[in-house]
């Protein structure tokens, strides 16, 4: 009793610092630069908190899972001094042999990997992903898989209790649930692993637009979305988007935000495939907030136009054919969402400005990351045909995909929003951090523009 409520005093003391720490970088006059160091050392802090309970818990149930166990020492259980004292040292108890111990060096060192995953973020980012990196976010994946396994055997655990199925003994049935959780990790790992590693698929979506010249019927627009170049994607998956995407013939490219992870001075060469991306009418990018996070915005604003992006920073772009001058479509932008949240600068998502100056009575498509700005949009005052997303990942992997379909007003997809609106929000043309993919797919979309 008196260690579970140390255990939940120290869950409480970490969220309320985690609270607290959140409030003071946002609302503090500190520089960008010292916020984007003190968030970056909060986000770790509240990672590791997290992953210290769960470790400590996989700790206890795998720990012990091959000592010899005797009848004899299955009575002990009753004793509850005992069976806690036993459970602090090694998990179920039980007798130690060779082949625990070395199980134990293995445990640990899994359990070290997914804990020092993150920092890679700070130490090994570059053109290619480091070694380090790819072990220890994937690692940190079939982390994820396990909690999740056992956290589906321990609920069939209680249906068998209630169903009063005892055909094995307490001990065993426990044994049994871990090492199918187990299995449950290594598989849907191995999956998600072979599904992030296959080349995008390319999503035809076609779209009704209210108002559409006949000039631009049938336009085409690709849509790049959360690339996230970091500790686990380099430059040789930039190529094979860069290599899908011109086979496709574009009208125009639009890269919506979350393009990295880092720093323009460690990630140039990996972005720089992106130059060779061919278009009719230009490539356009947005901010997501994972740039904000790296607290080198600007710096990537400016390089990408370098790549021949026009960056829009709260502003539009006309679209017309030659023969064609005043039948034209607004490609629009904004700043992410959370770019005034975290303070960056005179940053913000203002759709005054973007939409400035966008003939009404033709159509408007709008690029903005996350669905809550999409939400936004479709309900001001402003006409905003289509509005072009990311941020979701559609969850990326099981079980994320339940807390990103809750949070997010757009998940993944296709949505309609009043008499003529549309949304398309995608699930991500690569994947962040953990290079695994479960239940969902990288995508490359291609949206074809039809008159309604």
């Amino acid at each position: 009793m008196a260690l579970a409520v140390k255990n939940w005093t120290a869950v409480v003391v970490s969220v309320v610092a985690v609270i607290v720490a959140d409030v003071y970088i946002f609302t503090s006059s500190l520089s960008f630069s010292t916020k984007a160091i003190i968030f970056r050392a909060h986000f770790i802090f509240g990672i590791q908190v997290v992953l210290f309970f769960l470790s400590r818990y996989v700790w206890r149930r795998l720990g012990g899972i091959f000592d010899s166990h005797s009848e004899q020492l299955e009575k002990v259980k009753d004793d509850a001094t005992t069976t806690a004292r036993g459970l602090s040292r090694s998990g179920p108890l039980g007798v130690r042999t060779p082949c625990t111990v070395v199980w134990r060096i293995i445990l640990f060192v899994y359990l070290i990997c997914c804990h020092v995953s993150y920092l890679t973020n700070l130490y090994f980012i570059g053109t290619e992903p480091a070694f380090i990196s790819m072990v220890t976010y994937i690692c940190l994946g079939s982390f994820v898989h396990l909690i999740t396994g056992m956290l589906i055997m321990g609920i069939l655990g209680c249906i068998g209790r209630l169903l009063q199925l005892k055909r094995y003994n307490a001990n065993s049935r426990r044994r049994l649930r871990t090492l199918a959780a187990m299995m449950y990790a290594l598989s849907i790992s191995f999956y998600g692993l072979y599904t992030a590693h296959k080349l995008p698929t390319v999503k035809h979506v076609r779209v009704p637009v209210k108002d559409l010249p006949p000039s631009l019927e049938g336009f085409r627009i690709v849509q790049l979305s959360d690339i996230h170049l970091g500790p686990t994607v380099g430059r040789s998956k930039v190529k094979d988007v860069v290599e899908i995407t011109n086979q496709l013939q574009p009208d125009i490219v639009v890269l919506t935000g979350d393009l990295v992870d880092g720093s323009v001075d460690r990630l140039h060469k990996a972005a720089e495939p992106l130059q060779q991306l061919q278009t009719t009418f230009g490539k356009f990018y947005v901010t997501g907030n994972h740039e904000y996070y790296t607290g080198d915005v600007d710096n990537w604003m400016r390089y990408v136009e370098t790549l021949g992006f026009t960056a829009l920073d709260n502003a539009n772009a006309k679209i017309s054919h030659q023969w064609a001058p005043a039948e034209q479509i607004c490609i629009a932008g904004t700043n992410d969402i959370d770019a005034e949240r975290i303070g960056y600068k005179n940053h913000r998502m203002n759709l005054d400005q973007a939409l400035a100056m966008c003939n009404p009575k033709y159509p408007t498509i709008l690029l903005a990351h996350q669905p809550k700005a999409a939400k936004l949009a479709l309900s001001s005052k402003h006409r905003v045909d289509l509005v072009l997303s990311g941020h979701t990942h559609g969850g990326q992997m099981f079980p994320l995909i339940i807390g990103a379909y809750l949070i997010n007003p757009f998940f993944a997809g296709l949505y309609k929003y009043g008499p003529s609106s549309h949304v398309y929000v995608s699930m991500g043309t690569v994947y962040w951090g953990i290079p695994m993919r479960v239940f969902t797919t990288r995508e490359i979309s291609e949206i074809i523009l039809t008159r309604m």
